[in-house]
């Protein structure tokens, strides 16, 4: 079992203004991390038995107060995480994007079935998405559903072989671009053109007026990942949590592994 530290806390870490941190853990059984939720979140994961949601359910929470406590400077228990979603009329529905309170660092998380990837910031809005290319949807029907006109075009004129690729790249620019927004699919896809270096949405309701900027940031084999940002040309910095990982002892990693 991996004990998580509860008691002392630490410095917190540094982050730059202009910088965005990339945390990137694989999903897998740690009965220990358990106790880093919240009574809400371990009813959750217990609903959903032993199967590899719960892991990834487990290993998504835990991470986000295990990072989050290295920049806060307290121990992990102690991170709390508001989920109030900014949009919707009533409060306490836990399904807004999620924020550390009291603080000003942004952040945004995202899975697949085998990697968490958490990016963080103090530097305006960060939305991050990772999608494993052997989950990928059937490649005409979901071009059909969230390309713009002008990006079916580019799809259409690939490769067969290039195409999923590529359409998985673009899901997920759009998906990061969401997330930062906090909309979610209530922002229609089909209404995103992530082509070039910003999106461009047309008639999205209560989408920023500022600009979203959009870079692939580097994955695990056989997976695509996409940053979105509201400040161009942020510096990132990749980091890993530890083998085993002890809640409080973190260093930098030179590549996502």
């Amino acid at each position: 079992m991996t004990r998580i530290p509860r008691g002392a806390a630490v410095l917190p870490a540094v982050l730059p203004p202009g910088q965005c941190h990339l945390w990137l853990v694989r999903v897998r059984r740690r009965p220990g991390w358990l106790g880093l939720l919240d009574p809400r979140e371990r009813r959750q994961a217990q609903r959903l038995c032993d199967s590899g949601a719960a892991d990834v359910l487990v290993t998504s929470r835990a991470v986000q107060r295990l990072v989050g406590a290295r920049y806060l400077g307290v121990p992990p228990a102690e991170v709390e995480i508001n989920r109030d979603c900014a949009h919707c009329d009533r409060s306490g529905e836990h399904q807004g994007r999620p924020r550390f309170r009291d603080s000003d660092l942004d952040y945004s998380v995202s899975h697949s079935d085998g990697w968490v990837l958490m990016a963080i910031t103090r530097t305006g809005l960060v939305g991050v998405d990772i999608e494993d290319l052997a989950s990928a949807p059937e490649p005409e029907g979901f071009a059909r559903t969230v390309l713009t006109s002008a990006e079916r075009e580019q799809f259409d004129r690939l490769a067969p072989a290039a195409g999923p690729r590529w359409l998985m790249g673009a899901w997920t620019r759009k998906e990061a671009a969401m997330k930062l927004t906090g909309l979610g699919l209530a922002a229609s896809p089909r209404a995103l053109d992530v082509s070039g270096p910003t999106v461009a949405a047309a008639e999205v309701p209560r989408w920023p007026a500022a600009d979203v900027h959009l870079r692939a940031v580097p994955a695990p084999d056989h997976h695509v990942a996409a940053l979105a940002t509201t400040v161009p040309g942020m510096e990132l910095r990749r980091f890993t949590l530890p083998r085993p990982a002890a809640g409080l002892r973190f260093h930098p990693g030179a590549t996502l592994s």
